[in-house]
């Protein structure tokens, strides 16, 4: 397991509430470089080169976002996509490649996938995308908030 966690620690101070990202890319360096990207941006970054890792890494954190190649090693990004949503549905995932399809964009997209973005990959579109499905993410926890606290309210007025 690769975990980039360490080049956070050289930034100073870190919040708590900072979204947990998984970057699986085989791509060592397009892998870095968008890990670097992120934790500047207030992200948590953990990485990985290979989908046994993204898999293992996914069944014992929780993530907000994990970003995954198509084509890694040992299991697909397809695999990673629907382990993900299976153990953390609230999680978003976006699958990148160099080898799009419309069949892949369709079970994608069918799977649950948040995006679908093609290789190489534009920073204004990529960054636009990643805030996009983390305020989706933060949006839905909200409402989830809001109508437990209703219910809990309903019940309090019930029993006055």
């Amino acid at each position: 397991m690769v975990n980039t966690d360490y080049l956070s620690s050289n930034l100073g101070t870190q919040k708590q509430s900072a979204p947990e990202v998984l970057i699986a890319e085989k791509d060592k360096l397009l892998r870095l470089m968008m890990a670097k990207l992120l934790q500047v941006s207030g992200y948590r970054v953990h990485t990985c080169g290979d989908g046994p890792q993204a898999l293992n890494l996914v069944a014992r954190q929780s993530f907000d976002l994990v970003i995954t190649d198509l084509m890694l090693a040992g299991a697909g990004g397809m695999e990673v996509l629907k382990f993900v949503k299976k153990l953390q549905p609230r999680a978003k995932v976006i699958l990148v490649t160099d080898t799009p399809s419309s069949e892949t964009l369709l079970e994608a997209k069918y799977e649950g996938a948040y995006s679908y973005l093609r290789k190489p990959l534009h920073l204004r579109q990529f960054l636009l995308i990643l805030k996009d499905a983390i305020e989706h993410s933060r949006l839905q926890d909200s409402y989830q908030l809001q109508r437990e606290l209703e219910g809990e309210n309903r019940n309090l007025e019930g029993r006055i």
